[in-house]
């Protein structure tokens, strides 16, 4: 067996769970999806605005490295960038689609890399 089936299943658990957390959220009234909750962010869209941000970061990381490339230092733009909470499912699928390629594309041998 592979080393990499944890990496590999954890990146498709990722990715069901984001489906299934922004498919409950979609069923939120625009109101209630922006509205001002008391938490470490003003809202649900702030929120998950800030989970895709987070996952863009990292992944890039991860890609640049196995491409051999630096991190990308280039200033980043912290503020929301989508309004709906469909805009931010079409964005995560994208960005779990990625993560779950390049788990697919690791061999063993890339484990003991940075």
């Amino acid at each position: 067996m592979s080393d990499l089936l944890p990496f590999r299943t954890m990146a498709y658990n990722n990715a069901w769970a984001n489906h299934r957390l922004l498919t409950a959220c979609c069923l939120l009234t625009r109101a209630e999806f922006a509205a001002t909750r008391t938490s470490f962010f003003p809202s649900i869209k702030a929120t998950l605005n800030h989970i895709l941000i987070v996952d863009w970061f990292y992944v890039e990381c991860l890609e640049r490295a196995l491409a051999g490339q630096p991190p990308n230092t280039a200033p980043r733009n912290w503020d929301e960038l989508f309004v709906t909470c469909a805009e931010i499912l079409a964005a995560q699928h994208a960005v779990d689609r990625r993560l779950i390629a390049l788990c697919q594309g690791l061999d063993d041998s890339q484990l003991d890399g940075q």
